[in-house]
């Protein structure tokens, strides 16, 4: 194989690498990202295409690239929300970096030196597709898991308030004593859970892009007692104070199971990210409508991911699993319902989502 190919190459290394972000960083996908996020394992991809260029030089045959790098670029993409054609135009990008700088430095490539780098560039995209799939259907895998579990967790707090209330009727020797209270339990419960359940349709409903409107009066304090003491446990749990300030009688003509999965995902994405302190959910009236918030005292979310942080499926380090989607759920049910939604955070000093909507909304037919 030409030297001169290797040799270029080595020098021009830095000139490919540029090249190369310059073609994807204009992506709608990498709008949002630094150019750390998107350079990150690609220098090392580079290098080890060139290493198999000069390693053909001396060996006169085909080389085989190691998977690792490429592996780890491929699952990097998946956690900053790439789709599979977004892998593979990254990786059409390098081979056309890689011959435009050749072939603006007069290089022409034979077989041997072609079938090389191309060949070199197919085993990087493989490896790199290969345990991107691998790693997205074990996200899912662990994503269904984690929703049966916490779907069992909440659960249970109502089904027990609902059993013991059923128990203590039952030993109550006059009913008028205690049986009208343990009703109240028990319908209390009882509506709890079907929030839970038609919030879960909801969301299903939300990704599938299918939401159906049901308008009636809200009592918007109403909705949000529901929510908290669904989410009361979990509060619980970690020691974050769960803290409710919405004036009386504000009312809103809207779809109140649609109006509950909006401040049930806000109110669980807030703890899930605030290790220690307060959750605040807080209401006011404005001209046309009403402003809802839900601010935490957590982790924050560093200003270059706030862009990005309703795109679904969408990953960096700051996030775990399940952010991407429920975020995007609630931004897809707040323009349905006429509204708006707002985030603003600091990190490592917390996040503040408002939600304004309309006193009196109707979808179009």
């Amino acid at each position: 194989m030409d030297p001169s190919v290797t040799a270029e190459c080595l020098r021009q290394r830095d000139a490919i690498i540029e090249e190369w972000f310059q073609r994807v960083s204009k992506r709608p996908v990498a709008r949002s990202l630094s150019r750390l996020s998107i350079l990150n394992n690609m220098p090392g991809l580079v290098d080890q295409i060139i290493n198999a260029l000069g390693r053909a030089q001396v060996w006169h045959g085909a080389v085989d690239i190691p998977r690792e790098i490429a592996e780890e670029h491929g699952e990097s993409r998946l956690k900053l929300g790439y789709g599979l054609i977004e892998l593979g135009e990254e990786y059409n990008s390098l081979r056309d970096a890689f011959l435009g700088v050749l072939d603006s430095a007069g290089i022409v490539l034979n077989n041997a030196a072609a079938s090389t780098l191309h060949g070199a560039i197919d085993q990087a995209h493989r490896a790199g597709v290969e345990h991107y799939i691998r790693r997205r259907e074990e996200q899912l895998r662990d994503r269904q898991s984690d929703f049966l579990a916490r779907l069992v967790h909440d659960f249970r707090s109502p089904l027990s308030t609902i059993l013991a209330s059923v128990e203590l009727i039952r030993r109550d020797e006059s009913f008028s004593k205690g049986g009208p209270k343990n009703l109240d339990r028990i319908e209390r419960a009882s509506r709890r859970l079907l929030l839970l359940i038609e919030g879960q349709l909801a969301t299903e409903a939300a990704l599938a892009g299918n939401l159906q409107y049901q308008a009636e009066e809200v009592n918007l304090s109403l909705v949000t007692e529901d929510v908290l003491a669904i989410l009361q446990p979990r509060a619980d749990e970690k020691g974050i104070r769960l803290q409710e300030e919405i004036p009386g009688g504000i009312l809103l003509r809207t779809d109140r199971l649609l109006l509950g999965q909006v401040l049930q995902n806000l109110v669980d994405n807030a703890l899930k990210y605030t290790p220690v302190g307060t959750v605040w959910v807080r209401a006011s009236e404005t001209g046309s409508g009403v402003r809802i918030t839900v601010e935490d005292t957590g982790r924050g979310i560093a200003p270059d991911l706030l862009p990005a942080i309703f795109d679904m499926y969408r990953r960096s380090e700051h996030f775990s699993p399940g952010r991407g989607v429920g975020l995007a759920v609630v931004k897809t049910i707040v323009s349905f319902l006429g509204g708006t939604l707002l985030a603003e955070s600091e990190l490592g000093k917390g996040s503040r989502f408002s939600v304004c909507l309309p006193r009196a909304h109707s979808v179009p037919t």
